[in-house]
């Protein structure tokens, strides 16, 4: 997303990224408030944002963007350059850029973000929707993160002691299967493992609802009957390599 009231510079950035990024969707917003519905609508990974805007600030934006999706690539740029600026940019996980900016150098840290992140720029799927595979977290920090973004995906989990899917609905874990069960069984099985590779899919059909517990209590209780057969054991650390 290239969020920036000046036209000329949302312009000259987005031609750029769409023509050196084949398969990225750039989105522009000119305001907090068309950022915001976006962020509602979209899961974002990379955020170029300018600090002054007709009603509010990137950096507020930025915050809420933490909270929804705390891996994703953030450039802050500005004409103002001054130092508190650019030490929240910091503390933020943002790279400052003064404005005018050097639109090779945009280019160049978005793709290095997408081919440290595993999210690859040539999977579009002919409907236009995205897979993408997701790295360095564990499991649960994942699920845990699709569920507060509100997201409608399938999570496909293979590892050394079996494969299975999650499925979520607006944010709500909705069905889990593996080979031996289904719904919350099949849930719990999934953070057991250890060890093995998550790819993240976009949701095609839904299918029926073998869990109903809202997702906070599914996880709350799940971990806990995790914790009481093997006390100590930290649920799901499933690495997800490219």
């Amino acid at each position: 997303m290239v969020l920036d009231d000046d036209m000329c510079q949302t312009t000259v950035l987005t031609k750029a990224l769409r023509t050196a990024l084949s398969g990225v969707e750039v989105l522009t917003a000119r305001s907090v408030a068309e950022a915001q519905l976006l962020l509602s609508e979209f899961k974002i990974h990379c955020f170029i944002l300018d600090v002054n805007l007709p009603d509010g600030t990137g950096i507020d934006f930025l915050c809420d963007v933490r909270s929804m999706f705390p891996d994703a690539r953030a450039l802050i740029i500005s004409s103002a350059c001054e130092p508190e600026i650019k030490i929240i940019s910091k503390e933020l996980g943002a790279v400052f850029l003064s404005k005018p900016v050097d639109k090779a150098e945009v280019v160049k840290l978005v793709r290095e973000h997408y081919e440290n992140s595993g999210h690859a720029t040539s999977v579009r799927r002919s409907d236009g929707q995205f897979a993408v595979s997701v790295l360095s977290h564990s499991a649960l920090e994942i699920i845990q993160l699709k569920c507060v973004s509100g997201a409608t995906i399938m999570l496909q989990i293979e590892s050394p002691k079996g494969s299975g899917r999650i499925h979520f609905d607006k944010g709500q874990i909705i069905h889990a299967e593996t080979l031996a069960a289904t719904g919350e069984r099949a849930f719990e099985e999934i953070l057991c493992w250890n060890g093995g590779r998550i790819k993240e899919m976009a949701a095609t059909d839904k299918p029926s609802h073998t869990i109903t517990m809202d997702w906070q209590g599914l996880l709350l209780n799940i971990c806990q009957r995790i914790d009481e057969k093997s006390p100590g054991m930290a649920p799901s650390r499933i690495p997800a390599p490219c």
